[in-house]
C-alpha cells in the first residue's frame, strides 16, 4: 500500500481519505497532523493566538548566519529578469544541502544582487523609466508612501516567490484542466467568464497545498485535543474540496453558487495579501493567451502530467501545449483590434446593441417596465447584479437604467423607467416605447457590483431604487446567504414590484410605507445599529435623502461595508474652485490646456480622443479613463473611496486636477 502523500498525483485522493477519517492523523511526509476538513481549517486559521505560523519561516543554518553577519545591505530592490532564476534558487533552497552550489556561493549571489540593485536605485533616482524602481521613487517623492531602501530589499523574496512561482503553477495547472475538460472557450469568453473560471480553478486546485502551524496552547479541533508544541499541516486544498461545503467538489463547475469562500488564498491574518494582484494577473494571462494562441491544446497527455513532490506548494513539473500559427493577415487584424480594445478599455461595451421591445407593462401610474431582447435572436451580453445599460431616448441621448432581470435570464434585459416630468428621456420612453419596436442600448456595465457579507447582506431601496436591488436579492437567495431587503416609500401606489418581492423573498423582505405609518419615517439608525458591522455588507439605492441617512447611520462602520448608487451627483460642499491645468494624452504625446470653464471631457474630445459619455454629471461611469500620472480632484459618485485614493482612473466629465498636470492613457 502506498504511503499517504508520497505520490503527488494521488494528493486529492489522500486528502479525501483524511477528511473521512474521524481522527486527525499525523503525516511524516507533511511534518504534522493533517487538518483536512473545511470547518477545522477555518477554526485554526481564525485563531492565530493558539496556532502560530512560525513553522513557515525556518531558521537559516549557523553557517549562513555567520556569512551574513554585518553584511545586511542598506538599500535595494529590483525585479530584473536575469536575476529571477538565481533568487528563486537561493530563497527556495538555502537550507538544503544537496545543491550543486555551496551555501557560500549562493549567499554571494544574493550579495551580488544587492550591489546591482543599489546601482539601479541610484540611477533611477534621477533617470526615471517605466519600471518598478522608478514607480517606487515616484511614490516616495510624492509622499504617497514612506519606505526606506532596506524595506525595498525586504520585499524581494515575497515579490519573486509569491508573484512568480504560485501564479505560474496555478496557470499551468489551470490550463491543463481547462483544455482536458474542454472548458477553455467557456472560461475565456469574456471578462466575467475569466473571473468566474479563476475562482473555480482556485477552489479546484490551488498552488498552495497547505501551510504548517505550531500549536501554542491546548486546543480542540473537531473532537480531538491538540497539545502545545505539536505541529499541524493545514491543508487548504482539502478544505476547498470538502463535500459538506461544495457540492460535487471534484468537478470543475463555472455555474457553481459559492455559499462558502474557497481557501485558495488562505484565510485570516495570514491570507495572501497579493490575492487581488494575482487575480488581475491571471485574468490578463487568460485573455492574452486566448487572443494570441488560437486552437490551443495539450501536448502533454493529461494523465501523464507529473507534479512536484507533495509539500506546501502545488505545481506540475512540466506542461507542454501547442497552438495554430495565425496567418500574417490574421495577425494584422488581431494587432489592430488589440489597439482599438486598449484605447477603449474604459468602456467595456461601447457599441450600440439593437434590441426589440418584447413587452411593455405599466407597474404603477408613473413606472413602466420594458422587457428587451436582442434583435439578432442571440443571448444578451453577460452582466452581473448591480449592472445598468445606457438606453437611447430618441434625439435626447442616452440615459442609464438599472437591469432588473433575474441573473439567470440570458435572453432578456428588463428595465423600469420612472417618468420624472413631462419632458426629458423618461417621458420620451413612456410615450414611444411600444411592444415590437426597436431600441438601442449600450453596455451593460457595473459600478455597483455585489459582494456578499460573510455574515449578512442588507439591501436598502427607496422608490425606483429597487431596480438594481431585485437581481442582487435574487443572487443572494440563490447563493443561500443571509440577507434582508428594506423597501421604503411614501405611498404604496408609487412602489413597484411589492407583490413580486413579497412572494419571492418572504420574511427576508420588509416594506415601510410612510403613508401607512402616519407619515412617520423609518428609523434607519436603530435598524442598522442592531447589526454587527464587521461582517456586514449594505447596498443602498434611492433618493439622496435616503442615501445620506444610511451614510450617517453607518458613519462609524469599517470601509467597504456600505455601497451606494446615486441617481445624481452628490454635492458634499468640499468641491474646490475650478482652476486651469494641462492634460497629456500619453499615447499621442498631445498636451492640452483645460480652462476653468471647460471639463476635461470637453477638451480631450475636441482634440479627437473619442471618449464616450452619457450623463455628464459623474453618475454613470461611461466616460471612465485611466490615469497614468497626476493627482485627481474626484467629483463623481461612481468610484469608491478606495478607488479614488488609488487615483488610477477618473470620470473626466466632472473630475479635475489637484495640481498642474494630468496624464491620461489616451491617444
Amino acid at each position: 500500500m502506498t504511503c499517504p502523500f508520497s505520490n503527488p498525483r494521488n494528493l486529492f485522493d489522500d486528502l479525501a481519505t483524511a477528511r473521512e477519517t474521524p481522527s486527525i492523523e499525523y503525516s511524516e511526509k507533511l511534518g504534522g497532523y493533517v487538518i483536512s476538513r473545511y470547518d477545522d481549517i477555518v477554526s485554526v486559521l481564525d485563531n492565530p493566538g493558539a496556532f502560530s505560523s512560525r513553522p513557515t519561516v525556518p531558521d537559516f543554518p549557523p553557517q549562513v548566519k555567520q556569512i551574513f553577519a554585518n553584511k545586511v545591505p542598506e538599500r535595494g530592490t529590483l525585479l530584473a529578469w536575469q536575476w529571477i532564476g538565481r533568487c528563486l534558487a537561493l530563497f527556495g533552497g538555502i537550507t538544503q544541502t544537496n545543491e550543486e552550489l555551496s551555501i557560500e556561493q549562493r549567499v554571494q549571489d544574493v550579495l551580488d544582487l544587492h550591489e546591482y540593485v543599489a546601482e539601479v536605485i541610484a540611477e533611477r533616482k534621477t533617470d526615471r523609466r517605466d519600471d518598478l524602481i522608478s514607480h517606487i521613487w515616484n511614490e516616495r517623492d510624492a509622499g504617497v508612501v514612506e519606505m526606506t531602501d532596506y524595506e525595498h530589499l525586504s520585499m524581494i523574496p515575497g515579490l519573486l516567490l509569491a508573484g512568480h512561482e504560485t501564479t505560474t503553477n496555478l496557470l499551468s495547472m489551470g490550463i491543463s484542466h481547462l483544455l482536458h475538460h474542454d472548458l477553455w472557450n467557456a472560461a475565456t469568453e469574456d471578462e466575467e467568464a475569466r473571473r468566474t473560471a479563476i475562482e473555480e480553478l482556485l477552489r479546484y486546485e490551488s498552488a498552495i497545498t497547505g501551510m504548517e502551524r505550531l500549536v501554542k496552547k491546548e486546543s480542540k479541533i473537531g473532537d480531538q485535543i491538540v497539545q502545545p508544541g505539536q505541529k499541524l499541516f493545514v491543508a487548504y486544498n482539502s478544505g476547498s474540496r470538502d463535500s459538506t461545503k461544495f457540492g460535487n467538489p471534484d468537478k470543475l463547475d463555472f455555474k457553481r453558487q459559492h455559499k462558502h469562500q474557497h481557501l485558495g488564498f488562505g484565510r485570516g491574518i495570514h491570507a495572501c495579501l497579493g490575492a487581488p494582484f494575482a487575480r488581475l494577473l491571471l485574468r490578463t494571462e487568460l485573455a492574452v493567451l486566448k487572443e494570441r494562441l488560437p486552437n490551443m491544446r495539450l501536448e502533454t497527455p493529461y494523465e501523464e502530467i507529473q507534479y512536484c513532490r507533495v509539500h506546501s506548494g502545488r505545481g506540475p513539473e512540466r506542461v507542454e501545449i501547442a497552438w495554430d500559427v495565425p496567418s500574417l493577415d490574421e495577425m494584422r487584424v488581431n494587432v489592430g483590434q488589440a489597439t482599438v480594445n486598449s484605447a477603449l478599455r474604459s468602456s467595456a461595451k461601447t457599441e450600440d446593441l439593437e434590441m426589440v421591445i418584447e413587452n411593455v407593462e405599466n407597474v404603477t401610474e408613473r413606472i413602466v417596465t420594458l422587457t428587451l431582447r436582442p434583435k439578432d435572436g442571440g443571448k444578451v451580453p453577460k452582466w452581473s447584479p448591480g449592472s445598468h445599460v445606457d438606453v437611447q431616448a430618441g434625439t435626447i441621448g442616452y440615459r442609464q437604467y438599472s437591469i432588473s432581470s433575474k441573473p439567470s435570464d440570458d435572453q432578456h434585459i428588463k428595465i423600469a423607467v420612472l417618468r420624472e416630468n413631462d419632458t426629458g428621456a423618461s417621458n420620451w420612453i413612456h410615450q414611444n416605447a411600444i411592444k415590437g419596436s426597436q431600441m438601442l442600448i449600450r453596455g451593460p456595465r457595473n459600478h455597483f457590483s455585489l459582494e456578499f457579507g460573510s455574515r449578512k447582506t442588507i439591501f436598502v431601496a427607496g422608490g425606483i431604487g429597487i431596480t438594481p436591488i431585485i437581481p442582487m436579492a435574487e443572487a443572494a437567495k440563490q447563493a443561500g446567504v443571509d440577507y434582508a431587503i428594506l423597501y421604503l416609500g411614501r405611498s404604496k401606489n408609487n412602489l413597484a414590484f411589492v407583490n413580486e418581492l413579497t412572494e419571492e423573498h418572504g420574511d427576508h423582505f420588509k416594506l415601510w410605507v410612510s403613508q401607512d405609518q402616519g407619515g412617520k419615517r423609518f428609523d434607519l439608525k436603530s435598524f442598522l445599529k442592531q447589526e454587527d458591522v464587521s461582517d456586514l455588507r449594505v447596498y443602498c439605492c434611492g433618493p439622496e435623502g435616503l442615501l445620506t441617512g444610511v451614510e450617517e447611520a453607518l458613519a462609524d462602520a469599517p470601509p467597504g461595508v456600505l455601497r451606494l448608487e446615486r441617481f445624481a451627483a452628490h454635492n458634499n460642499g468640499n468641491t474646490k474652485p475650478n482652476t486651469s491645468f494641462n492634460v497629456v494624452l500619453a499615447r499621442s504625446n498631445k498636451v492640452l490646456r483645460v480652462p476653468e470653464d471647460k471639463s476635461v471631457l470637453e477638451v480631450i474630445n475636441e482634440a479627437g480622443a473619442g471618449v464616450l459619455s452619457t450623463c455628464s454629471t459623474g453618475v454613470c461611469g461611461t466616460c471612465e479613463v485611466r490615469v497614468l500620472d497626476g493627482l485627481v480632484d474626484h467629483r463623481d459618485v461612481v468610484l469608491t473611496q478606495s478607488e479614488k485614493a488609488e487615483g488610477k482612473s477618473m470620470m473626466p466629465c466632472v473630475s479635475r486636477c489637484l495640481g498642474k498636470k494630468l496624464t491620461l492613457d489616451l491617444w
